[in-house]
């Protein structure tokens, strides 16, 4: 570990579990001050007996959910050095059973959430001409997946905003970037390999590295692109999925060697 965030402030949405609850341990191991946010009091009252962390419950599909987290920030350090926009949800319906209410709920927490959070925090950082958003979007914000059609249009708008708000706060010293994950060991995934098993096997087996990424490892890349160790890269998705994205659709790839 080292000390790279120390004196940085940063919040983290959707941290009660899986990527973003790896993305909020890492972050204080490393110095940084972490307001955490969910809508799941008992996750965020259990990552808090791991780390010093300031916890918000709230819905990011709301705009005063964004006002208390950036407030919270403020009142723990003066100041909003990192925004993590990791709060999500997936509906897995065929399109042309999809309700409006679900498609609306699933754009409002996976995209609109990501703006209120950005422009609240981005206020700041322009005042401080100064900070970093990482948009957590998705493989599917770089092609399509199958019953997914609102998850889809979320992501990909996840990544158009993340380009959009690159281009206009790089003067303000501002850099917006996104993760895209791929197949993760998080609870979403775990379930589906339960219910699925063959279904999951069949899809893991399309990772050319053979297996699904850990919480943990999604969290690594992260932080690369929260530190100044990327402080030249703006405005770019980071596909992390295990070579998947490179593996053409009409192959399979290899069987792994043990």
């Amino acid at each position: 570990m080292t000390d790279r965030f120390r004196g940085k402030v940063a919040i983290v949405t959707g941290a009660s579990a899986g990527i973003g609850r790896a993305v909020a341990l890492a972050l204080a191991a490393e110095g940084a001050r972490v307001v955490v946010n969910a809508l799941d009091p008992v996750g965020l009252e259990k990552l808090g007996t791991e780390a010093d962390l300031v916890a918000v419950v709230g819905d990011t599909a709301e705009e005063d959910t964004a006002d208390r987290l950036v407030a919270a920030a403020l009142d723990t350090g003066g100041r909003v050095d990192l925004l993590v926009n990791n709060a999500g949800v997936h509906r897995s319906v065929p399109t042309a059973e999809f309700s409006s209410a679900e498609w609306r709920r699933v754009i409002d927490i996976n995209l609109n959430g990501y703006f209120y959070l950005a422009r609240a925090a981005g206020a700041v950082m322009i005042r401080q001409r100064a900070g970093v958003i990482l948009n957590v979007a998705s493989t599917a914000g770089v092609a399509a997946a199958l019953n997914s059609a609102a998850y889809v249009a979320s992501k990909h708008g996840v990544v158009g905003l993340t380009k959009a708000l690159a281009v206009d706060w790089a003067r303000y010293g501002i850099r917006v970037n996104a993760l895209g994950p791929g197949l993760t060991t998080t609870g979403m995934v775990q379930a589906f390999a339960e219910s699925a098993p063959d279904l999951y096997a069949a899809r893991e087996r399309r990772v050319p590295l053979g297996r699904a990424a850990s919480p943990e490892e999604q969290a690594a890349t992260a932080l690369f692109l929260l530190s100044d160790e990327s402080a030249y890269t703006s405005g770019q998705i980071l596909v992390v999925d295990g070579g998947g994205a490179a593996l053409y659709s009409g192959y399979e790839a290899p069987a792994q060697e043990r």
